[in-house]
């Protein structure tokens, strides 16, 4: 296994991007036969320290491409793995490598792929009846130090989790079996009580719900909205200036995206964000234009388009096109794929075959004689960490500093904005789950990144 050597090489994992127009955009084809392409993820799968592309096609099954700097080489993992609708990553064994799971809405199956530590990867069965299965993330639900599943049932109304024994023997346990047409569950920690609840969108109910976590895994259902058309994928992140978590959802059917402002007691605020965009489909928050706050990349299958949405301000969002003629774009995230210190974007056009990336060439990001500044470095104490720690760091003048931090396959897992003045500061995070994470500081154009391990 391959290991990292430079916390600055652990930049890569940030998800940003930066530009307007796309004129500022070059294209790079990664696949164009790769058929019914439907998902796409971002993963250091070599722990080489750049972010090589996980995806999966329906018709292809399961493959990696292997970033060389920003050409890349496929790898395939599983071509018999029919009707594949998503996939994700972790280290499901608690082995030290990342691990691919995916979810089989042909099949109605679940599977993770277990990686030897060398890249090749035997599959395992979690579930071979879980009849409409969509998404399927992974996380540690029940706060063990292991990996468990999260997973909709389309067909059968069902909202579970898969409990990982630590011997990697899925149990399955219901969250909800009474709402009609789950489409996305996604696992966060929506009342800030440090552990993991459930945001669901309920494609054929037209509903948003939130579970609530006990501590125990038991959830109780609150309902966000009951007029969202065609609920069908949900998002949970600190989205606006405060520490609370928000939900970030796409209408199908109603064509537009929302935010859901979290109050700090739950009591949620639709802002209809995006409208009049045909089937959007993902979405991918992050600081895309390096201002402080957080836009929101964007993928609409029937517009045919790749876009990014600028947050001004105040729940305000302005649309910018990358790409309006990519035909059946369904999935976008987004990386510095090629190292040069600008964040590029990243999708797959299930009609054309084809995972594609596009290459930030703005000139008012990082120019081609310039180098990333970096801040002085911080302070984690203690790290390790028992999953609670403090960022302690010094700035000479009154200014915004930001924090954000990266679990291994890039996902963020939290997100910080601090208001100071000159002197030393810190930043207190709670409860994050076993494993290796990046943090991030930024302050303008200053950067600083270092790793933190919790272990319990």
């Amino acid at each position: 296994m391959k290991t990292i050597s430079s916390p600055l090489i652990a930049v890569l994992f940030v998800w940003s991007i930066v530009s307007e127009l796309s004129a500022a955009w070059l294209e790079h084809i990664i696949a164009d036969s790769f058929s019914g392409a439907i998902s796409v993820k971002l993963a250091d799968i070599d722990e080489d320290g750049d972010m090589d592309i996980l995806g999966a096609a329906w018709n292809s099954g399961i493959s990696w491409w292997e970033n060389g700097g920003g050409s890349f080489s496929m790898h395939t993992i599983d071509d018999g793995f029919s009707g594949a609708i998503f996939v994700e990553s972790g280290d499901i064994d608690s082995d030290g490598d990342i691990d691919i799971v995916a979810s089989s809405n042909g099949s109605d199956t679940i599977e993770w792929w277990e990686n030897s530590g060398e890249e090749i990867f035997t599959g395992h069965l979690v579930s071979g009846s879980f009849a409409g299965v969509h998404s399927v993330y992974t996380a540690d639900m029940d706060d063990d130090n292991d990996i468990d599943l999260l997973a909709v049932s389309f067909d059968d109304d069902l909202v579970c989790w898969f409990e990982n024994d630590g011997s990697e023997n899925f149990t399955e346990w219901v969250i909800s079996d009474s709402i009609d047409g789950p489409w996305t569950a996604y696992p966060g920690d929506i009342d800030g009580d440090s552990d993991l609840d459930v945001a669901v969108a309920y494609r054929l109910a037209d509903e948003i719900h939130w579970f609530e976590n006990d501590g125990s895994c038991g959830f109780t259902g609150h309902q966000v909205d009951d007029s969202f058309d065609g609920a069908h994928i949900v998002y949970i992140g600190y989205l606006d200036a405060d520490s609370n978590a928000d939900i970030l959802a796409t209408a199908r059917d109603g064509d537009m995206i929302a935010l859901y402002e979290n109050d700090g007691l739950q009591n949620f605020t639709r802002h209809v964000i995006a409208d009049n965009y045909d089937w959007p489909t993902f979405v991918c928050p992050a600081d895309l234009d390096d201002d402080g706050d957080l836009d929101i990349a964007c993928a609409a299958y029937n517009d045919d388009d790749v876009s990014w949405l600028e947050n001004t301000g105040s729940m305000s969002f302005t649309m910018n096109h990358i790409e309006t003629d990519y035909d059946g774009a369904i999935p976008v995230t987004a990386g510095d794929i090629n190292g040069d210190g600008r964040i590029d974007i990243i999708s797959c056009a299930y009609n054309l075959n084809a995972v594609t990336w596009w290459e930030n060439t703005d000139s008012t990001s990082v120019g081609e004689d310039e180098t990333v500044e970096y801040l002085d470095s911080f302070l984690i104490i203690p790290n390790p960490s028992n999953g609670s720690f403090t960022i302690e760091y010094s700035v000479g003048e009154n200014c915004v500093v930001s924090a954000d931090i990266y679990d291994v396959s890039g996902r963020l897992t939290r997100s910080f904005k601090e208001n100071t003045d000159s002197g030393i500061h810190s930043i207190s995070v709670s409860m994050l789950s076993a494993g290796v994470y990046l943090v991030r500081l930024a302050e303008g154009g200053l950067v600083s990144c270092g790793m933190v391990s919790v272990v319990r």
